[in-house]
């Protein structure tokens, strides 16, 4: 066949799998059907996706075809000679992306080219620089220390803080020992999180920007799940009540004069704290072109999370959030398919880390109010 044939081909298998999925999930939705009517439709549904898969193959074999007659040979193998030169992996890591892409759109793996962890397979690092997210400043990720680890579990030394002096020579002769720099043991164990994307396998088939539409699901999967979990380690912190504005500042004041002081707080704390004056009848937050929300508490950085981040009501972390909480590490994202309950097939991704305590000397976590616990 030739090019115009193949696209035609393809575009109306398209359409008969997309009956035959919504005519199984009919069936599926009604309870009077047969289990064999439906086993069949999912059979076809896979040998129309077999033809599918097999008439792409044939078009793409056609593409690269007519590419290659429009290009000179010699300019060509000159211009992939500079670019080994250049990069000598860039073989290697087109084909991981191919192999990648072409399980997205197919669900079969390849033994060569990709990069498998458990039962998924990994993001090459490829596609997800490929629409570099900014940083977000309200995600708490980007607030602690990130370690990235080679093992599924271990020991991470952390470094506490150091409240060593330098001390004379007599100081030193009367008392030779001098206080050393203090190395704490974590020890973590790499948790696998996983979420389902609302990407089914038609969608992903065609999608004409696959890898930015990929990119960005994961991105927003990943920092919602480091979210949560950064914030069930905050809530470890010294617990401290405080009912007034001078409990409040008592709380910022006192024991966390060496680390870098700032505020991550619920919507509920935030709200609370807004409406609060000083004597001189000034807000106690104040404008600040340095924080994130705009805003600062006692003269530190204010970021704000939902409620059920931190635990629901007026509960606020105050401290240096990178000294306190540590997250190892283990894989990069990794995605699979799976079956959900209408036959569809759905991206699930993982993410294997933990997120543990570090110098719980570094933070406090404040309940606020007269309802504080």
């Amino acid at each position: 066949m030739n090019k115009t044939e193949l696209e035609g081909q393809i575009k109306s298998l398209k359409k008969q799998e997309l009956d035959k999925i919504n005519e199984v999930r009919t069936l599926t939705n009604n309870q009077q059907s047969d289990v064999a009517d439906v086993q069949a439709g999912m059979k076809e549904v896979e040998e129309l996706r077999s033809q599918l898969l097999e008439s792409q193959e044939q078009l793409e074999t056609v593409q690269r075809a007519e590419k290659l007659s429009d290009d000179d040979n010699e300019t060509k193998e000159k211009k992939e000679s500079e670019n080994m030169k250049i990069n000598p992996n860039q073989e290697q890591e087109t084909t991981e992306v191919r192999d990648f892409i072409s399980y997205l759109k197919t669900g079969e793996k390849r033994d060569n080219g990709m990069t498998t962890v458990d039962a998924g397979v990994v993001i090459p690092k490829e596609i997800l620089d490929v629409q570099k997210v900014p940083t977000d400043s309200r995600n708490l990720a980007s607030l602690i220390n990130q370690v990235m680890v080679s093992s599924g579990m271990g020991t991470l030394p952390i470094l506490q803080k150091n409240t060593a002096r330098l001390t004379t020579a007599e100081e030193r002769a009367e008392n030779p020992e001098i206080t050393k720099a203090i190395l704490k043991n974590v020890d973590y164990k790499a948790l696998t999180y996983r979420g389902a994307l609302p990407l089914s396998m038609e969608m992903i088939q065609d999608a004409p920007n696959l890898k930015e539409l990929l990119n960005i699901y994961v991105q927003e999967a990943k920092e919602l799940t480091e979210q949560y979990q950064i914030g069930q380690v905050l809530q470890t912190a010294t617990p401290v009540k405080a009912t007034t504005t001078d409990e409040l500042k008592t709380a910022f004041n006192t024991g966390l004069a060496n680390y870098n002081r700032q505020w991550i707080v619920t919507e509920t704390f935030y709200n609370a704290v807004d409406l609060l004056k000083d004597s001189n009848g000034r807000y106690l937050l104040q404008d600040s072109i340095a924080s994130a929300t705009g805003k600062s508490l006692f003269g530190a950085n204010v970021t704000i999370v939902a409620d059920d981040v931190l635990g629901d009501g007026a509960k606020a972390f105050v401290g240096d959030p990178k000294a306190f909480v540590v997250e190892a590490l283990r894989s990069d994202v990794s995605v699979e398919w799976e079956h959900n309950e209408n036959y569809e097939r759905i991206l699930a991704v993982a993410l294997r880390a933990d997120f543990k305590q570090a110098d719980t000397k570094a933070g406090k976590f404040v309940s606020f109010g007269q309802t504080a616990k």
